[in-house]
């Protein structure tokens, strides 16, 4: 049986300014972020051109969190390499809620001088990540 591949792909905008936290836990450093793409198309029905906008929660963990969140703000542009991942939770009405976020292996800051648009180096595995 052939092993399945999880990797994503995403060039985008952040939504908001990214969110430093750190595990209760061990203290280890995340970052959530909002990140938008967008697809321009022409309607075959109309011929009016539109434009339709995705919305991607990625998840960026240890010194990668910490230097999103030192050098991005809302509207900076990025490249985002990771993988798929689907977490589950019950909230305080006793909902089940899940998401499907991105685990960032590798974050490029585009544009600008932000990170001079180099990338910083994946983290060495994600044993420690707590989900």
């Amino acid at each position: 049986m052939a092993r399945g591949i999880n990797k994503v792909f995403l060039i985008g905008n952040l939504g908001a300014d990214p969110e430093l936290r750190h595990t209760k836990a061990a203290g280890t450093p995340f970052c959530r972020m909002s990140l938008a793409t967008n697809e321009s198309y022409t309607s075959s029905a109309s011929g009016e051109k539109k434009e339709v906008t995705q919305w991607h929660a990625v998840m960026v963990w240890k010194k990668q969190a910490e230097n999103c969140a030192q050098y991005l703000k809302k509207g900076s542009p990025l490249f985002v390499e990771g993988r798929l991942a689907t977490r589950s939770w019950t909230d305080n009405d006793g909902n089940q809620r899940y998401v499907t976020e991105i685990h960032a292996r590798e974050v490029q800051f585009l544009g600008g001088n932000q990170g001079n648009g180099r990338a910083m180096p994946p983290e060495p595995n994600d044993d420690d990540i707590p989900f």
